[in-house]
């Protein structure tokens, strides 16, 4: 989903009017019969590209925008589209959403998992409805970072808590805490 940050598009703007300098192309195949032609350097990922769990939970529901608009075009269907809606309205939506950044965490986490998993099983025509959120393996997810987090100590430090049991100073005048 990097591709359709700010930062994204703006490489993807300035790959385009490097490319218009280069003038070699190739073909790909892009369905049993059917190719291609690109731009030779448009089909190499981005050296900055960012997996979807490394954007900021914002930057990734941006994303969405450009990334719906993008399979519209691609006419991929009313079926894919409608799916896709609901994906990014059920994550968005999610009450982990409010549990800021551990469950927004969870959520690209989860997004970067289904993502890649719709896709792998859509080349085996086995594509499933990725708008239902599976809410197993998103507490799967959570339950995960909850355990990593543990291991590193993040839960037991913080310096703007008040201690449970703080040590009383007396009060000099009264003996009182």
């Amino acid at each position: 989903m990097w591709y359709f940050t700010r930062e994204g598009l703006c490489k993807a703007a300035r790959t385009v009017h490097q490319s218009d300098e280069s003038k070699t192309l190739a073909i790909t195949q892009a369905s049993e019969g059917n190719v291609t032609i690109h731009a030779e350097n448009s089909l190499t990922t981005s050296k900055h590209a960012k997996l979807d769990h490394q954007l900021a939970y914002g930057e990734y529901m941006f994303t969405k925008n450009h990334f719906l608009v993008t399979i519209k075009n691609a006419r991929s269907g009313n079926k894919v589209m409608d799916t896709f809606n609901w994906f990014f309205h059920n994550l968005d939506n999610h009450p982990l959403h409010e549990e800021c950044p551990q469950g927004e965490h969870a959520l690209l986490l989860y997004a970067l998992q289904v993502h890649q998993d719709w896709h792998n099983k859509l080349t085996l025509k086995q594509a499933y409805n990725i708008g239902t959120i599976n809410k197993d393996l998103l507490d799967k997810i959570s339950q995960e970072l909850d355990k990593r987090d543990i291991r590193a100590g993040i839960d037991q430090v913080n310096p703007h808590a008040k201690p449970l049991h703080s040590a009383c100073q007396p009060d000099p005048h009264n003996n009182f805490c």
